[in-house]
């Protein structure tokens, strides 16, 4: 049997596929890989020039069949495979690196818009119980030449990847100054972008001539991908998140697991200063949870806190979760202060908890405080919940 097997596998070879199978192959591809996939045979390279292979990467993305380049050639059509590939790798959420003249909301969401275009938007804390404001930023299209262009409003701008995790969103020069770097390490990557930049001819200059010319110089901005933004079955705690704080206000939190099993809760704040924007909050070294029947101990400690609430039009939303799982924690005190006066073994370093509620979302509490902060999903299956 076995040998029947490897005798009818040796005799399917990779040419005999038919086009369209080809055609999908090489849409799950990065750009540079399917180009490498069409060195192996005929039959594939034939497939990478094909018209036909961003209409294939287009209906992956689920979206509408992307226009004719007036080109028909396979440099149009790799051309344009190369920006719907540009614009599925800008999907998602991103974190705005600090900076000093930037009073920007610190997240943004690249979510698809109608007609095959990325809009961007700047996502804060809104003032109406615990939804999200949204803010447009930057929207990205391919034109008809099938290259991408970057907007601002009705400002170009460009929008340029170092490495896989990191872009930064500046000033169109008016010339084409493609920056994207497929290969190398991140240091690699981030040296040879800063060292470009500030080398003569680099372009800096020129985008800065032509922001006076506007009325005033774009700074660039600096955004790191958020990788894990949404909760899986194995990590229920990952992911970007919002609660209401012990201030009545709301904030976001990014909840990741570390390659040795351990979970660390930062807060991301829109506020300045030495430690802003990407506050730790708790973290533990063993994501253990501890499963139902829970001790009278664990029991007492829940029903003791109080949930921290929205307050809307006068009165309290009240919410009633079961509670499906439990795991231990510490507070992170000691981490936000950065001068401390006491030890970093103190009182400070409390311990706490953390409810997993049986609808996926989860709340956590110190000792001490008496308060849960329950929190819930910023966006579900890729797409930002309760916006206003």
């Amino acid at each position: 049997m076995a040998t029947s097997l490897a005798a009818a596998a040796a005799e399917t070879a990779l040419g005999d596929l038919p086009e369209d199978a080809l055609l999908a192959i090489l849409a799950f591809l990065a750009p540079p890989d399917a180009a490498a996939a069409a060195c192996a045979c005929r039959a594939l390279a034939a497939a990478a020039s094909s018209p036909e292979l961003p209409l294939a990467l287009a209906l992956r993305l689920g979206l509408p069949p992307p226009r004719p380049s007036p080109e028909a050639c396979p440099a149009s059509a790799r051309r344009l495979f190369r920006s719907l590939h540009r614009l599925r790798r800008l999907l998602g959420l991103w974190r705005r690196l600090p900076s000093s003249h930037s009073t920007s909301p610190s997240l943004a969401a690249f979510e698809w818009a109608p007609r095959a275009t990325l809009a961007a938007s700047l996502l804060a804390p809104s003032s109406h119980g615990l939804a999200v404001s949204k803010s447009p930023f930057v929207t990205v299209s391919i034109a008809e030449s099938g290259d991408t262009v970057a907007t601002l409003g009705e400002v170009p701008v460009c929008v340029n990847f170092v490495g896989d995790n990191h872009i930064v969103v500046e000033a169109a020069s008016g010339e084409d100054e493609e920056e994207e770097m497929q290969g190398g390490s991140p240091p690699e990557e981030m040296y040879m972008h800063f060292a470009n930049r500030r080398s003569p001819g680099a372009g800096r200059r020129r985008r800065e001539r032509l922001g006076r010319r506007k009325g005033g110089r774009m700074e660039a901005q600096h955004f790191v991908r958020i990788p894990d933004a949404e909760p899986t079955k194995a990590r229920p705690l990952q992911g970007l998140w919002k609660g209401i704080c012990e201030n009545r206000t709301l904030e976001f939190y990014l909840v990741t697991y570390d390659d040795i099993g351990g979970v660390t809760c930062r807060r991301v704040s829109e506020t300045k200063g030495h430690n802003s924007g990407y506050s730790p909050l708790f973290w533990t070294t063993d994501a253990t949870f501890l499963e139902p029947p829970f001790s009278e101990q664990e029991l007492d400690r829940y029903s003791c806190c109080e949930h921290i609430q929205v307050v809307t039009s006068g009165h309290t939303e009240m919410q009633s979760k079961g509670v499906s799982r439990i795991m231990c924690i510490n507070s992170s005190y000691n981490l936000v202060d950065s001068h401390p006066t006491a030890p970093l073994d103190d009182t400070r370093n409390l311990e706490g908890r953390i409810w997993l509620y049986e609808d996926g979302t989860f709340g956590f509490g110190f000792a001490g405080s008496n308060s849960i902060i329950d929190l819930r999903h910023v966006s579900l299956d890729g797409c930002i919940v309760d916006t206003s």
